[in-house]
């Protein structure tokens, strides 16, 4: 809101000061029409000097004809500023304006948020109703606030600038006149870019399915576990899953949406219901269906269609967030208010969405107890903590040596969990469990609101060391669980192989992206000195013409000023053009596989020694800085003007590099990106090789990557 009203207070300031000037302007215009006529009235008719005609102009006194001259030259530009200050009048209502639509609609969002926030904690249909609204209106409010801004701010910057042209063309009013076009000119380009943007995240969105790693299990080859189901979904009313996917990766968990089976790409779609083995084994038997039940409960409760109607909701004002986030930098801070509006907004919907997830949470914890029992349903809760540690490590164990991995890492599991005793329970009651698209409360709290009391005998309950037997107890479940858990262990396996030849197919893409040879750039003076050399060129034509002809409508003086700035311009420009045009295209940088090498070092820095690099772009061309770490080779300056400057005290090389031929500031930030990632690309390429450890990711998230 701030932004918004002092653009208000200033239009209203303009509005007053617009009128004073004008009609100090007006009257002086009308003065010197008076004294004009007077004059011209006084005047000899043959011509003769009157020393008695006297008019003082710009500091200097005329006499006889020539102060007539003088008087008519004043009443004109007079005429000329009291018009100039009459147009300049319409300008300010046009920062009021601006700045009233920007503030109001700023208000109009703050309280739209927060009301949708307060009914959307009240209902989950209002909240996603409240917000889809939101969602489609957001990116045209917030593109109509960022052009009233901009409008009200060149209005301003205008009026401003026209009021320089009071004092006359002097360097320094042109000065400010050229710093006032460079600020309309660039903040018009970023409101114009960020509105276009705007209007693209207003496009339609589909989320991707969610990736799975396991398969989908029938009634014929699950016969208890779908007994199961269809007991818990008739006690607690609630739809039974359309499809049952077993694999060894994640928690339990219920989605409404496309789902993608790996390995193969199996596509699979409605209710769907995943159980993880490890979990099943690890875990008594009333556990088990305690947080069946619970994600049962979900159905019962629409949470999963919910979930799905509020993703494009999230998507659509990210996209907006994003839009206006990506031209705040350049913005002068007129897209401030814009952006921290639609922060707010996504602020209200989530914490209405926590709400509700919460809420859901607790009411699915008590259905799931409801169906069993509270002793079930909370040692549940802090069972999953004790034994997820083993199976992280049975399935990170496979992850870093596939070939390795046992044909059953159910059995491996709980091997693990016999051998090495299952984590405290209470070290976990703090923690949230994993969930691939909804977040939980803390498990603590989840026990509390169950209404049962975590005491000494509920904890060694939750962390008792399964028996050896416990693999037999999924045979209440399937068919033929030791051939189920060997056929999930493949697909985790053949997922983990796909990840990792897809990993390393990426990683020499990358390593060949920039190839063998060394690449040199050169800097591009050429185009730089011809546009300075025409620039000065043009300054000079522009000289000559005001010598020969002058500038009309303003004073001798002025008139010199004005040419001897020309001139100056044509001189700097001209001659920097020259200067430019005779050092040609030098080297710049040297790229290579390897390292970079710049004229002024006496080595290659190799991409591998630089731990930070900084570009910052000026109009002379690109400041890069490298950080080297105290391990790296320090390199030394080479003789010779280089402009290279070395601080070995920070470990900081900053290279002056002018702009290579043919590359945009862009493309050589990028250049620059790929050699860094083809080094590290060759790096991993060579661990691997030598058998380093994997630097996989989360087993527990295979899918995910």
């Amino acid at each position: 809101m701030l932004l918004p009203l002092v653009l208000l207070l200033l239009g209203l300031w303009e509005v007053q000061r617009g009128a004073d000037d004008h009609a100090a302007f007006e009257a002086e215009q009308q003065r010197l029409a008076g004294l004009v006529t007077q004059m011209e009235a006084r005047a000899p008719r043959d011509g003769r000097f009157d020393p008695r005609l006297q008019f003082r102009y710009e500091g200097r006194t005329y006499g006889g004809p020539l102060a007539l001259d003088k008087a008519r030259e004043a009443r004109d530009e007079a005429g000329f500023l009291a018009t100039l200050m009459d147009w300049r009048r319409l300008l300010p209502p046009v920062v009021v304006a601006g700045g009233a639509l920007a503030a109001a609609l700023s208000l109009l969002v703050l309280l739209a948020g927060a009301v949708l926030g307060r009914l959307g904690r009240a209902s989950r249909d209002a909240l996603v109703r409240g917000f889809s609204l939101m969602r489609r209106l957001l990116p045209a409010t917030l593109s109509l606030q960022i052009l009233a801004a901009t409008a009200s701010f060149v209005a301003a910057v205008t009026f401003e600038a026209a009021a320089l042209l009071q004092g006359g063309f002097d360097g320094g009013a042109l000065k400010l006149l050229a710093i006032a076009v460079v600020a309309v000119g660039a903040v018009v380009f970023v409101a114009g870019s960020t509105v276009l943007g705007l209007r693209r995240a207003l496009g339609a969105f589909e989320p991707d399915p969610l990736p799975i790693i396991g398969r989908t299990v029938t009634p014929e080859q699950a016969p208890g576990l779908w007994r199961l189901l269809e007991g818990l979904a008739a006690r607690l009313g609630a739809l039974k899953p359309e499809a049952v996917v077993v694999g060894l990766t994640e928690g339990f968990f219920v989605s409404a949406g496309p789902a993608v089976l790996e390995p193969g790409g199996a596509q699979v779609t409605g209710r769907i219901l995943y159980l993880p083995l490890p979990y099943l084994a690890l875990m008594r038997g009333d556990e088990v269906a305690a947080i069946i039940g619970h994600e049962l409960a979900h159905y019962a409760g629409g949470d999963t269609t919910y979930s799905q109607r509020f993703l494009p909701i999230y998507a659509g004002v990210e996209r907006s967030l994003d839009a206006v986030a990506e031209g705040h930098q350049g913005s002068l801070g007129l897209l401030g208010p814009s952006l921290r509006l639609g922060v707010f907004v996504m602020e209200r919907f989530h914490l209405a969405v926590r709400h509700w997830s919460r809420t859901r949470e607790f009411a699915a914890d008590a259905a799931g107890a409801g169906v069993t029992s509270v002793d079930a349903s909370a040692r549940a809760l802090l069972r999953t903590g004790a034994v997820g540690p083993r199976i992280f490590e049975t399935l990170q164990a496979a992850a870093d040596a596939p070939d390795a991995a046992p044909p059953d890492l159910v059995a491996a599991a709980l091997d693990r969990a016999i051998a090495q005793g299952l984590d405290d329970p209470a070290a976990h009651w703090q923690e949230e469990q994993a969930h691939p698209t909804d977040t939980h409360p803390p498990t603590r709290e989840r026990v509390a609101a169950l209404g049962r009391a975590i005491d000494a005998d509920l904890l060694a309950a939750a962390g008792a060391v399964p028996p050896p037997h416990a693999l037999g107890q999924l045979a209440a479940y399937f068919a033929d669980p030791a051939g189920l858990s060997r056929a999930a262990t493949d697909d985790f396996l053949a997922a983990l192989r796909a990840r990792d030849a897809a990993y390393r197919a990426h990683l020499e893409a990358t390593a060949a992206e920039v190839g063998t040879e060394e690449r040199v750039l050169r800097a591009n003076y050429r185009s730089r000195g011809i546009a300075l050399a025409a620039g000065g060129g043009l300054f000079a034509v522009i000289a000559f013409a005001i010598a020969v002809f002058g500038v009309p409508g303003i004073s001798p003086k002025d008139n010199s000023v004005v040419l001897a700035i020309a001139l100056g311009f044509a001189v700097l420009l001209g001659g920097a053009g020259a200067l430019i045009l005779r050092r040609g295209e030098p080297v710049t940088l040297i790229l290579s596989p390897e390292g970079l090498k710049a004229p002024g070092l006496d080595r290659t820095i190799p991409w591998d020694a630089i731990a930070d690099l900084d570009m910052t772009f000026n109009q002379t061309g690109i400041l890069t800085r490298l950080l080297l770490p105290p391990e790296a080779d320090w390199p030394l300056r080479s003789p010779g003007r280089h402009g290279i400057k070395l601080d070995a005290k920070r470990r900081i090389v900053t290279l002056p590099i002018g702009l290579p031929r043919g590359m945009k500031p862009q493309d050589f930030a990028e250049l620059i990106g790929r050699y860094q990632m083809a080094a590290q690309a060759r790096r991993l390429l060579a661990e691997t090789e030598a058998g380093a450890p994997r630097s996989s990711s989360d087993p527990q998230r295979a899918e995910a990557s």
